[in-house]
C-alpha cells in the first residue's frame, strides 16, 4: 500500500503525518530545528468505510492539529513565553476559536439568509451558501494580512512542497522542493471549501430560521464532512474528477505563501523524520 502523507503548518514549523506516525519539526527562537515524533492510534477498518473516513478526517484535523500546534509553541518559544501553550490556556483559546467559527460560518450566514425575502428554500439555501463562502473568503483575506499569518501560510506552502516532492519521487533537498507549487489538491483548505459547497445542497432540505435551524446545521457537520471528503478524494485520485479540486486550489492562493529556504528546511526535517519512522528511504 503506497504511503500517503498529509499535514499542516504550525507555529514556526510543519507537522506531517502518515496513517501510523506524526512528525513535527519546528524552528526555535534560537534558530535551530527541533523534531518531535510519536505513533498515532490505530483504528479499526470500520473507520475506513466511505463517509465515515471523512468524519474521522475532520476529527483528526481538529484533535491532532490542535495538539501539534500546542507542541510547536512549547518547542519554539523561550520558557518565559510558554504560558500560551499550557493546557488550560490553550484549551480556552481553542474553545473561543471554535465558538467564533460556529458563529461566523454557520449562525451568521443562516441568520442573514433567513431574513431575506426570497420565496424559495433553494434560493434561501443558495444565498446562505454564498454568504458563508463570502464570509470565509473575507476572513482568510483579512487574517492573511498579518505578519504572523503570512509566516504560517509560508510554512503551509513548505508543507505542500514537501508532500509534492515525496509523491513525485523528487530530490528531498531544498533545491528539490523549490519547483513545486505551494498549493496541493488534498489540502485541508480544499476540504473546508467542499464542506461549504455541500452545505448549500444539504441545507436546502432543512428548516430556515431560529436557533433550531442553527442547531440542526451544527449537528449535521459530520455528515457534511463525510460527503465532502469523498468528493475531495475523487478529485485527488482520478484524473477525470480533477475539476473537483480546482476551487480548493484557487482558495489556497489565500492560505499559502511561497516559503523561504529556512522554512523548506523545516518541512524537510519533518518529512525525513516521518520517512525514517515508516522505514522509507528518502532516495527511492
Amino acid at each position: 500500500m503506497p504511503l500517503t502523507i498529509g499535514g499542516q503548518a504550525v507555529y514556526e514549523g510543519v507537522m506531517l503525518r502518515s496513517h501510523r506516525f506524526m512528525a513535527l519539526a519546528v524552528r526555535t527562537f534560537k534558530g535551530d530545528i527541533v523534531v518531535h515524533s510519536e505513533p498515532l492510534p490505530q483504528r479499526s477498518s470500520f473507520w475506513r468505510l466511505p463517509l465515515l473516513r471523512g468524519v474521522l478526517a475532520l476529527y483528526d484535523a481538529l484533535a491532532l492539529g490542535l495538539r501539534a500546534m500546542r507542541l510547536a509553541l512549547q518547542m519554539a518559544l523561550p520558557e518565559e513565553e510558554q504560558k500560551v501553550a499550557e493546557p488550560s490556556a490553550f484549551a480556552g483559546q481553542a474553545f473561543l476559536g471554535l465558538v467564533l467559527a460556529l458563529g461566523l460560518f454557520i449562525a451568521l450566514p443562516h441568520w442573514l439568509a433567513a431574513r431575506s425575502a426570497l420565496p424559495d428554500k433553494w434560493q434561501v439555501s443558495l444565498l446562505e451558501g454564498l454568504a458563508r463562502l463570502g464570509i470565509f473568503t473575507a476572513f482568510l483575506w483579512f487574517v492573511g494580512r498579518s505578519e504572523e499569518a503570512q509566516r504560517l501560510f509560508a510554512y503551509h506552502g513548505a508543507e505542500h512542497k514537501a508532500v509534492h516532492a515525496f509523491e513525485r519521487a523528487a530530490d528531498l533537498t531544498v533545491e528539490g522542493l523549490k519547483p513545486f507549487p505551494p498549493e496541493h489538491p488534498r489540502c485541508g483548505t480544499a476540504f473546508v471549501l467542499f464542506v461549504l459547497l455541500v452545505k448549500v445542497v444539504l441545507f436546502a432540505f432543512l428548516p430556515v430560521g431560529g436557533w433550531q435551524g442553527v442547531a440542526i446545521r451544527i449537528a449535521l457537520l459530520p455528515v457534511v464532512a463525510g460527503v465532502s471528503f469523498e468528493l475531495l478524494r475523487l478529485g485527488a485520485l482520478h484524473a477525470w474528477w480533477h475539476w473537483l479540486s480546482l476551487p480548493g486550489l484557487w482558495l489556497q492562493k489565500l492560505t499559502t505563501r511561497e516559503p523561504d529556504e529556512k522554512q523548506l528546511e523545516v518541512a524537510l526535517a519533518a518529512l525525513n523524520e516521518l520517512l525514517r519512522l515508516e522505514g522509507v528511504s528518502a532516495y527511492r
